[in-house]
């Protein structure tokens, strides 16, 4: 069972999220009928730790097991979504920098790729070519450029 309730039109909702770099580049991924992307992450379980949900996440939708994880950002979004009634999706969310082991396949990965879901893409996009693409929730480009572990975990509230 999902961490989440609604309460008159605002549903809440905890989430988490892995961020994997590697030479310069940043794994995102996208719905294949959707042009916008995100960090790979998604709801947490009630049974299980964040940091859990998102090991167990990246191993299953991509078959690579994450070797370690450090949380960085403590995230407030909330969005409206422009449907009657007007809903509110508070998500309160923790991402993660996440170490995969350096030797695996995925490193080599050149074009957009599928994982075990089949309805979404992945992709290594260059830190430096992140503004030419629609990245979401907004703050993530700006602070993947300025991420920063040596400072603690990072409030982020939009």
């Amino acid at each position: 069972m999902m961490i989440s309730y609604e309460h008159e039109s605002i549903q809440y909702h905890t989430t988490t999220g892995g961020i994997i770099i590697h030479e310069g580049k940043v794994l995102l991924q996208r719905e294949r009928n959707q042009p916008y992307w995100f960090l790979p992450g998604g709801s947490v379980e009630a049974e299980d730790s964040p940091e859990y949900t998102i090991g167990k996440m990246i191993y299953d939708w991509l078959g690579v097991p994450v070797i370690s994880e450090q949380q960085v950002w403590l995230i407030e979004n909330v969005i409206e979504l422009p449907i009657s009634p007007t809903i509110q999706i508070h998500e309160s969310g923790m991402f993660f920098l996440l170490e995969l082991p350096l030797k695996h396949p995925i490193f080599k990965k050149t074009c957009e790729f599928a994982g075990a879901n089949k309805d979404y893409v992945y992709k290594w996009i260059p830190l430096d070519e992140l503004e030419r693409h629609w990245v979401v929730p907004e703050f993530v480009v700006p602070e993947l450029k300025d991420i920063n572990t040596a400072n603690g975990i990072k409030h982020i509230v939009s």
